[in-house]
């Protein structure tokens, strides 16, 4: 895997990741039957890991629909830790998303980095989600390649109140 250490002083506490983990297994059950795991994260990031072999394709390089699952499940893990860390709960969805595929993946464990969003945008996130009782992040994902990146993804998530579904 390339260099994609993440900031130590963002980390999250063992614990919270040890929670995203099972949640993961618990409302998104394809997560576990693809292999889909937690790597590292926190405040700084999230790095998710997929195993190639129940995840390739008849080229024996990695699904498209594996690679465009993790990335969307690495987002949606760093706004499950973002929310943690701010002691807020929420249904988190994805409202609309982008996915180029730059390179054939090869690797025999696979990983997805969600970068951090800024301090600015984490505080307009808590500021709707004070006033509007919902609120949204523009997620950026990538899996490394050999030069650059292989898979790269964008993903519009967004957080509403606990037990809302319908409207975004």
């Amino acid at each position: 895997m390339p260099d994609i250490t993440l900031n130590p002083s963002l980390a999250a506490v063992p614990e919270r990741l040890a929670d995203l983990q099972a949640t993961l297994e618990r409302e998104i059950p394809m997560s576990a039957q693809m292999g889909i795991r937690v790597h590292e994260g926190g405040l700084g990031g999230l790095v998710m890991r997929l195993p190639l072999i129940p995840n390739r394709n008849h080229q024996q390089t990695a699904f498209a629909g594996s690679l465009n699952a993790l990335c969307t499940i690495a987002g949606w893990g760093y706004v499950f830790l973002l929310l943690s860390e701010l002691g807020r709960r929420g249904n988190i969805v994805i409202h609309r998303s982008s996915i180029k595929y730059l390179q054939p993946v090869t690797s025999s464990e696979i990983y997805a980095y969600c970068r951090s969003v800024t301090p600015a945008e984490t505080q307009y996130f808590i500021e709707m989600l004070d006033e509007k009782g919902q609120a949204k992040l523009e997620l950026a994902v990538e899996v490394p390649g050999f030069e650059g990146p292989a898979v790269s993804f964008k993903g519009s998530y967004v957080v509403l109140p606990p037990g809302n579904i319908t409207s975004i």
